[in-house]
């Protein structure tokens, strides 16, 4: 009885207008229970939808650029307009750094070739893929090898350029097989699609060079253009078995990642809730309220059962 007159007392004793914090934190030590045991459910529950959902499966390996550091290009600018002619016909390519091979794993064209040489679309698609007769289901619209390729790019291929002047390729899918096929056909059409390109660009610019090379008298610009055509077959010899060094084969590993965080994540959604809950609650069930708080307590309510599409 004395423990209520103490409160009526309180109340009566501070401003209407005023928030009493520890009316609230009253609110919630009452309901602790309720709280830790929501906060456990919730842990419980993002444990297991963890475990429901599985791991993933990432496949990586590390990879270096083959640099050429034997031949530099001659400097062509003090042989006049003949030197500029020459260097400006030439296709300026090089060896595969590690910024060209950024650009060619970001391009929508060597992905769809590499969907269609490497015949990757039952992978990206199994449930559609009828595995025994090795077709398509009837139902199933086959998809275009840029969509294919663009998909795969955006969704499970992973990159970075390291400090060291390395490349980490990655892969992550829910299916390991995946991870480490799909890698494994990246490295390998990389490493094609390299070599033809350097390959073909240091042929036409050797064949280009010979042929002028044919009408050449001046000793100096015979020269210059003689280490031109040895830096193009230098090109063509250095990729000639392989367009770069991997450092690290593919190599495929099981990985909970952000999906650790589901416990957390869930415990700290219901623990939110919960407080929120009962702060309100205790905010509309709680005495004392003016005429004011009466009116905007009524509109609150009317504002949360309102549907979107009604005015």
């Amino acid at each position: 009885m004395e423990e209520t007159n103490v409160k009526a007392d309180m109340k009566t004793q501070s401003d209407p207008d005023e928030i009493n914090l520890l009316e609230y934190f009253y609110a919630l030590v009452k309901n602790k229970w309720l709280i830790i045991g929501l906060t456990i459910l919730g842990f419980v529950g993002g444990y297991i939808t963890a475990k429901i959902i599985g791991p993933k499966y990432i496949a990586n390996a590390i990879i270096a650029p083959r640099e050429s550091e034997s031949v530099r290009t001659p400097d062509m600018s003090g042989l006049g307009m003949f030197g500029g002619m020459v260097m400006s016909q030439l296709k300026v390519g090089g060896n595969a750094s590690l910024d060209k091979i950024d650009m060619i794993l970001d391009s929508r064209s060597f992905n769809a070739e590499l969907v269609e040489k490497k015949e990757l679309s039952p992978l990206v698609y199994p449930e559609f893929w009828d595995s025994v007769n090795n077709k398509w289901n009837s139902d199933f619209e086959v998809p275009r090898f840029v969509s294919v390729g663009g998909y795969i790019k955006g969704e499970f291929l992973d990159k970075e350029i390291n400090k060291n002047g390395t490349m980490t390729i990655s892969i992550e899918n829910e299916d390991s097989l995946f991870s480490y096929k799909v890698l494994s056909a990246y490295l390998e059409y990389l490493d094609t699609f390299i070599r033809e390109d350097v390959q073909r660009d240091a042929k036409e610019n050797r064949d280009y060079l010979e042929n002028q090379l044919i009408g050449v008298i001046d000793p100096l610009l015979r020269t210059k253009i003689q280490e031109l055509i040895a830096k193009e077959v230098e090109k063509m010899m250095v990729v000639s078995k392989e367009a770069f060094k991997i450092i690290d084969p593919v190599f495929t590993y099981k990985s909970f990642k952000e999906k650790k965080l589901f416990p957390l994540v869930f415990a700290f959604g219901l623990f939110f809730l919960t407080v929120l809950f009962i702060v309100f609650k205790h905010a509309f069930v709680s005495g004392d309220k003016t005429e004011g708080d009466k009116v905007l307590m009524e509109d609150i309510k009317r504002e949360i059962v309102k549907l979107p599409f009604r005015r």
